[in-house]
């Protein structure tokens, strides 16, 4: 019995900018209740590199049921943050913003 193998060249990928690019956008959700919402977001924003002019990203439009889903977990948060001292809100709020500042 004779096996005949062929081999091929392969062809090569092409790929546009765009192809790259796509693969490289961010998605921005919603933040609720302490981690990541997608929710029901029927439409989205692009956002822009201001540098570059270049998009960098999609945002989620919230909706009215997201939105009424981040106010009701806000408003069970609230107490717990009340109840907390003004030191460590305080220790709470600048190390969010050293965060932010470093990014």
């Amino acid at each position: 019995m004779k096996f005949r193998v062929e081999l091929t060249k392969p062809s090569p990928i092409r790929l546009t900018r765009n192809d790259i690019l796509e693969g490289l956008m961010k998605r921005i959700t919603h933040w609720i209740n302490g981690k990541p919402f997608s929710g029901v977001a029927q439409r989205q924003g692009k956002v822009f590199n201001p540098a570059t002019g270049l998009q960098g990203g999609e945002v989620d439009f919230a909706s009215a049921d997201d939105v009424d889903v981040a106010v009701a977990a806000a408003k069970a948060a609230f107490p717990g943050w009340r109840a907390t001292s003004l030191a460590k809100r305080t220790t709470v709020l600048f190390a969010l913003r050293e965060l932010k500042r470093f990014r």
